[in-house]
């Protein structure tokens, strides 16, 4: 989902005032005591995100590694709540997903963020840094016009880049090492040739 940047208003919000906020749509994150506005995405977007969220849905059922969700609002333990495109929780910790309100309070496993002109930044900075403070151990950046895959893997200092890829490319998730996805492939596209190639 896309954020938009809002006006700042006057008075921040606390947690408990985010809680009460009437259930979207229109839908929020909530971060430093402000909402963020999600605007619907982009047609390109969602392509992406439906064809990896299949992929990855049919790997983890099949091998019973856990439980993946689109769009589903994490609570993580720094008082922010986002709605990442994709995040996945291992078996060992599906008790994170509260049966109250149907939600993740904690912090997940894998993070897929897939990020298109308007959300590119925020979703390679602040995000990030969130993501990794709040001790998020797999975090995937994923670029839906140019079907690039950044794989970034929680260390002490930041998060170390172990896998960038490219359209055409397979990614063999370090997470999970037996699948391997080609998007360009997955969305029946060609990947673009070298020039003189």
């Amino acid at each position: 989902m896309s954020a938009i940047t809002a006006p700042r208003t006057q008075k921040r919000l606390t947690l408990a005032d985010f809680l009460a906020t009437p259930e979207g749509p229109p839908h929020f994150e909530f971060e430093d005591g402000e909402l963020i506005p999600m605007v619907s995405p982009h047609g390109r977007h969602q392509d992406v995100l439906l064809a990896l969220g299949s992929e990855l849905r049919e790997h983890i059922l099949k091998h019973t590694l856990g439980h993946i969700w689109l769009e589903l609002d994490v609570h993580l333990p720094n008082n922010r709540v986002y709605i990442p495109d994709l995040v996945f929780l291992t078996r060992a910790h599906l008790d994170r997903l509260s049966p109250e309100d149907g939600k993740i309070h904690g912090v997940p496993d894998l993070v897929v963020e897939i990020f298109s002109p308007t959300t590119k930044r925020r979703d390679k900075t602040t995000k990030k840094n969130v993501y990794h403070r709040a001790g998020v151990p797999w975090y995937w950046m994923v670029d839906a016009d140019g079907l690039l895959i950044d794989e970034c893997q929680w260390k002490k200092d930041g998060y170390l880049l172990t896998q960038s890829l490219g359209p055409g490319e397979p990614f063999t998730p370090r997470l999970f090492p037996a699948l391997t996805i080609d998007l360009a492939a997955l969305l029946g596209e060609t990947p673009p040739t070298e020039a003189g190639a």
